[in-house]
């Protein structure tokens, strides 16, 4: 083994002088390869939605396209509006909504033939203008807007109308609040819900092949909804979200009158498009903030042009090489895509640092260029390679993670942190024989300049004794230290909440609030019920337990639940108004031809209405659960009596009804399946880095003792970090997901560069003690160097409007300040301990 790495080690000695002699093929075939990667930037598209976080083939994903495939998409626009005058049934503000209502449906309507608008994704928009209401004339079902087109000017005829309102069984808290100063705006889209093969059809084109597609699945053969297959739907890109809010907000808010009403946007088009804006506005600055602050201080620490340059091309060029090879995959990026660029910025400067940092060590030692350059590769090539595979198989350990951005974003990174290393190996050595960080005036002044301590060798110098004088003190202080970080860690709950994934304070929390304060809540859920039988769901048995179970959810379970609407409600509405609305005749009716003929009215008087809550075929329908905004971990006990509720009432009916499925989908299903696949990851990317780095520790140093030594201190920072979230009450969800594996991955670094000079220092001199402070001096200088960067890199997040980077950002600097303490204290003492029975040892030859 030790033969092996004398070779690597004299490899990397020889990569300098091999890569001189073929610097014209390298530089050509390099810049090749830039261009060509550099091409395929413009191929990457980005996916924010919550279903993306899903496999196709997850059985949650699919239950979600069956639903879709069905009933269209759930990316609706919900604006709540509060009147000015403190009374949305006056007539300033009747008139405000109603232009606002016909502005957005006149930009539907007015886009010129052959010419593409974002906003021919409006289905529908529906406010207390136009929503349907019903009435009955000579014994027929008339469906009509509430208020249609003449506002009324007298105030009789406008508290007549609240009242009406009011006494709706399904208004309130949807399109007006309970004491009529706020309302609401629906608008429908068909994101999210264009088959594939529609992509092409306008939007309510596109609805219509996929409810065809449904109907035609449904009738093929006697098959329940678990064994259909739904069609592929048309991803919806970020940039699409977000022209479509802009175009859409832009309408409103440029409405006539619309001063007169205070507008509260919220739904995911909006939400995504908040996304955008991070993503593509804020991320960008907080990248050029943190281009800059490492700029600054490459130059504070190494005081050379040419150790700012040259690091900082080298990510620059990591980062279009990484990407543009995504591009040409055709991945598709998510929020992790801003985590993925800070992490190729400041992980991959790491390695040009350890180069320049033992550069400019030797070149004060009064070698030469050349020689300084061999020395330095010699030194710290092996242990550069041994760190990028170690943080390479860190990130790689995410692909077991069932959520594909996180996937994603553990290979894409590792191919990252390989190429900056490849680039160090390759590229440096060129970039710094044209221009390396030592003047000719600089190298007349090197013996003087040794002579001189930076501050950073004079903090070392004092650190270095440390671990042999008080080894147990400084063991028992990380002891204590770590058990009550691990009390933290058994605090850590998985949670997500998107009201608190955006900083206090912006607008679209704030507006989610207020919604659920004045109207109802902002979150979804669908109970989607299949039936292998035609015309289920006219039977009064089936309607009657869809009342029973949408009762429960609105008594018991009121504290989470607004308003549930399904096939139910119009069947009461319409046989109410069938029987001159009298009060005892809201009531599903329980003769099966009265049943079936109320239906057939209202189909006749509303159809558009009625496929929005039941198939052609009555085999499919829906219970539309509108929900108050929570953290997934308060909604578990509640999805779990739910599902239960759904047994007690519809497990009944299968004698009947053989093959009757009755799914849970929907925004929150999806919710709870990822909050359930990022307790699990966790455990498991986690394990999986640690088990495999650990081997390889093992292997690469040949002593069980060594790689036993290696692991404690790169334990250590991971138990601050979650200790610190538990402390703190800091959720584990899929952005803090990735720190584990992460800060294992890089932690180790500086690990592997102390233990690698001192298997070499250890072997020289044979004795521990100066083994121990050569390689505190010699190494500490570039590990604390790149500790400062990835810190202060990091640490730029913090000022994220996401919540979740603003969290990735601290809890990460708490890691690296953590590993470089570890590394520096807790690993010489660990060392000293293990090693001092042998304080005289045999130099080898």
């Amino acid at each position: 083994m030790q033969k092996l790495f004398l070779k690597i080690n004299q490899l990397f000695e020889e990569m300098p002088d091999k890569t001189r002699q073929n610097r014209w093929k390298i530089w050509i075939g390099f810049l090749l390869i830039v261009i060509v990667m550099g091409a395929g930037l413009p191929r990457l598209k980005f996916d924010m939605s919550m279903e993306s976080w899903f496999r196709k083939s997850d059985p949650v994903a699919v239950a979600f396209n069956l639903f879709r495939d069905s009933f269209g998409g759930d990316d609706s626009v919900y604006i709540v509006y509060r009147a000015k005058d403190g009374d949305i049934f006056s007539e300033k503000s009747l008139r405000a909504v109603k232009k606002i209502q016909e502005d957005i449906l006149n930009a539907t309507l007015e886009i010129e033939e052959g010419k593409e608008s974002i906003l021919e994704h409006i289905l529908d928009v529906k406010t207390l203008i136009n929503v349907s209401y019903m009435d009955v004339q000579d014994d027929t079902l008339i469906s009509r807007d509430f208020i249609g087109d003449n506002i009324p000017t007298d105030e009789a005829a406008r508290e007549h109308l609240r009242k009406q309102a009011l006494t709706h069984k399904d208004y309130p808290l949807f399109y007006l609040s309970k004491d009529s100063q706020y309302g609401g705006i629906y608008i429908r889209t068909d994101f999210g819900a264009i088959p594939v093969d529609s992509e092409q059809e306008s939007g309510a084109e596109s609805e219509k092949s996929g409810f065809d597609q449904s109907i035609q699945n449904s009738n093929t053969a006697d098959t329940g909804l678990s064994k259909r297959i739904p069609p592929r739907f048309k991803n919806t890109e970020m940039g699409e979200y977000a022209e479509f809010t802009n175009e859409l907000l832009k309408i409103v808010r440029t409405s006539e009158f619309a001063e007169d009403l205070e507008l509260y946007p919220v739904g995911n088009p909006v939400l995504m498009n908040l996304f955008n804006e991070i993503l593509n506005i804020e991320m960008s600055y907080i990248f050029l903030a943190t281009l800059l602050l490492i700029f600054l201080i490459l130059y504070i620490l190494f005081r050379s042009w040419s150790a700012v340059i040259w690091p900082i091309s080298i990510v620059i060029l990591t980062t279009i090489l990484t990407l543009g090879l995504m591009g040409w995959l055709n991945a598709t990026m998510s929020m992790m895509f801003s985590l993925l660029t800070m992490l190729i910025l400041v992980v991959g400067v790491a390695d040009a640092v350890h180069i320049f940092s033992g550069y400019l060590f030797f070149r004060r030692r009064e070698l030469d260029h050349q020689t300084a350059l061999r020395a330095v590769y010699k030194k710290s090539g092996f242990a550069c390679l041994l760190t990028s595979v170690t943080t390479s198989l860190g990130l790689l350990a995410m692909v077991i993670v069932p959520i594909p951005p996180i996937a994603l974003f553990g290979v894409s990174a590792a191919i990252g942190v390989l190429t900056a290393f490849a680039l160090t190996v390759f590229i440096l050595p060129l970039m710094l024989d044209i221009w390396h960080p030592i003047s000719k005036k600089q190298e007349a002044k090197l013996t003087v300049a040794s002579s001189r301590q930076s501050w950073i060798q004079r903090y070392l110098d004092w650190l270095a004794p440390l671990s042999q004088r008080y080894p147990r003190r400084i063991v028992l202080i990380f002891l204590i230290i770590g058990c009550v970080a691990t009390f933290g860690l058994l605090q850590v709950k998985v949670d997500s909440n998107m009201v608190e994934i955006i900083r206090k304070g912006h607008p679209y929390p704030t507006a989610v609030l207020l919604i659920d304060k004045v109207m109802g809540g902002t979150q979804s859920m669908e109970v989607h019920l299949g039936f292998r039988k035609m015309d289920a769901l006219k039977d009064p048995r089936v309607l009657n337990a869809m009342e029973k179970l949408q009762q429960y959810l609105e008594s018991q379970q009121g504290h989470f639940v607004v308003k549930t609407d399904s096939l139910v409600n119009v069947v009461k509405n319409s046989y109410q108004v069938l029987n001159e609305n009298r009060p005892e005749m809201y009531i599903i009716p329980q003769d099966r031809p009265s049943l079936e003929q109320t239906l057939f009215l209202f189909d006749s008087a509303n159809p558009d209405d009625r496929q929005l809550l039941v198939t052609d075929d009555y085999r499919e329908g829906r219970i539309a659960v509108r929900l108050y905004n929570y953290g997934s971990i308060a909604y578990l006990d509640f999805l779990k009596e739910v599902k239960q509720k759904i047994s007690e009432l519809f497990d009944p009916l299968k004698s009947d009804f053989p093959g009757i499925e009755v799914q849970i989908t929907g925004g929150l299903a999806l919710m709870m399946q990822m909050i359930d696949y990022i307790s699990w990851s966790q455990i498991q990317s986690f394990g999986l880095a640690l088990i495999v780095i650990s081997i390889l520790l093992l292997f690469v140093f040949g002593s069980l003792k060594l790689g036993l030594i290696a692991l404690i201190p790169n334990i250590f920072p991971v138990l601050m970090t979650f200790g610190t979230m538990g402390l703190l009450g800091i959720p584990l969800d899929g952005d803090t997901l990735i720190i584990a594996p992460i800060v294992i991955g890089i932690a180790v670094d500086d690990t592997i560069h102390f233990l690698s000079h001192f298997r070499v220092e250890l072997s020289e001199s044979g004795k521990i003690t100066d083994a121990i402070v050569l390689s505190i001096k010699e190494v500490g200088q570039a590990i604390s160097f790149s500790t400062i960067i990835l810190v202060l890199g990091f640490l730029t997040l913090t000022v994220s409007t996401h919540m979740g980077m603003a969290r990735f950002g601290y809890l990460t600097a708490i890691a690296f300040i953590s590993a470089l303490l570890a590394d520096l204290l807790l690993l010489p003492a660990l060392c000293y301990l293990t090693h001092k029975s042998k304080e005289y040892l045999k130099p080898v030859a």
